[in-house]
């Protein structure tokens, strides 16, 4: 079966490594698969095996202005069809709302069966005005939206039932580390490490996680806080970090390609995002047998994680509770023990290989589907 998986960039995020990783467990399975991206290689954090094919159209150049922004629209719209076409895909998959409406037009007319997939809560991350206009009468035209937690899916209840589903995000067995791993400046080996991964973005609150640590950092000199990841606010971030006095015990790291090491070598995993689908960054934690904490921001979150069974979830935007939370955690080790023990029986529920038999029950319904369709034309 050809699969062509589309997504506006593979840069480091959730929904681009949940790409990866189904496109990889796709091409085990026998299927051929492509991936097409609107970006060049040269923004690529992720890396694809060589056989998958993988189509970079180069088409994100910023526009100067309004009419030659539409002008650059239809451009891609037209690049991208031609690429899905010359793919001959029985299936196209898209990955992140703006590509679901991106992809939806550009394969107006086309036939082609598409799945659209959606990440996080459309009412926090919404595409913008412009783009929200079509997702409406685009996503009515999906073979299928597939969203990645019950949370998402309730958002949607203004698309028929028969054309939704919810499919949860995968994530792999880990592998064992040497000892001898590559630490990022700043980083003490000798010392407890807390970690936290995401892009440095305002939903992703890690100032509130700074202000909660900050509180009781001082009780905990032998602990380091390290957050991995890039974006638009770590200079505003790394300021509040020096504000707070916590230069030595906070680390930035930056985006690192795999951060599987530094987890397996952590003792707590903490998120404490606005809103959240269903994250990758936690999940993976949990995978790896790290204790959590997670702020209460999404139905995602206490599909993904079990309160006092595998981590402790604490109110949305409560710096308090959260403070409470790191340091009942951070204070006794039994207790982390004793939940890190639960932890990996993430992958019992939402391994790679369960996700991928509900990925092929959905395509060989859509294409069961598209076969009596075609059959009545």
């Amino acid at each position: 079966m050809q699969l062509t998986l589309i997504i506006p960039g593979l840069t480091s995020g959730g929904a681009e490594r949940v790409l990866v990783l189904l496109a990889q467990g796709f091409l085990q399975r026998g299927h051929t698969v492509t991936v097409i991206t609107l970006s060049s290689k040269d923004t690529d954090f992720y890396s694809l095996p060589p056989t998958i094919e993988r189509v970079a159209l180069n088409l994100q150049q910023k526009s100067a202005t309004l009419l030659h922004g539409i002008g650059n629209t239809i451009v891609r719209m037209i690049r991208l069809r031609q690429a899905v076409r010359e793919t001959q895909p029985d299936i196209v998959i898209s990955f992140m709302a703006s590509m679901n409406i991106f992809a939806g037009l550009a394969l107006f007319k086309t036939n082609y069966p598409l799945i659209g997939t959606e990440h996080c809560s459309p009412k926090m991350f919404p595409c913008g005005q412009s783009w929200e206009m079509f997702r409406r009468p685009t996503y009515r035209h999906l073979r299928r939206l597939v969203s990645v937690s019950q949370g998402v899916d309730d958002e949607l209840t203004w698309l028929l039932k028969a054309k939704r589903t919810v499919i949860y995000n995968p994530f792999l067995p880990p592998q064992n580390f040497p000892d001898q791993i590559h630490y990022p400046n700043g980083v003490n080996p000798d010392k407890k490490w807390i970690m936290s991964m995401g892009r440095l973005i305002f939903e992703k609150r890690f100032d509130l996680m700074l202000t909660a640590f900050q509180k009781i950092a001082d009780r905990y000199p032998d602990w380091q806080l390290l957050v991995l990841g890039e974006g638009e606010l770590r200079d505003e971030l790394e300021n509040l970090r020096e504000h707070l006095g916590l230069s030595e015990q906070v680390v930035f790291t930056g985006a690192i390609s795999d951060p599987f090491p530094l987890l397996q070598h952590s003792k707590l995993f903490v998120l404490s995002s606005q809103t959240e689908g269903f994250p990758m960054s936690l999940g993976e934690a949990l995978a790896f047998g790290l204790p959590a904490i997670a702020t209460n921001c999404s139905s995602g979150i206490r599909e993904l994680m079990r309160d006092g069974i595998d981590g402790i979830i604490v109110p949305n935007q409560d710096i308090a509770a959260l403070t409470v939370a790191m340091d009942r955690l951070m204070s006794d080790e039994v207790e982390r023990n004793r939940l890190a023990s639960r932890a990996p029986e993430v992958l019992e529920r939402f391994g790679l290989d369960k996700v991928l038999d509900q990925w092929e029950i959905l395509i060989d319904e859509i294409l069961k589907e598209q076969h009596v369709w075609s059959r009545g034309q």
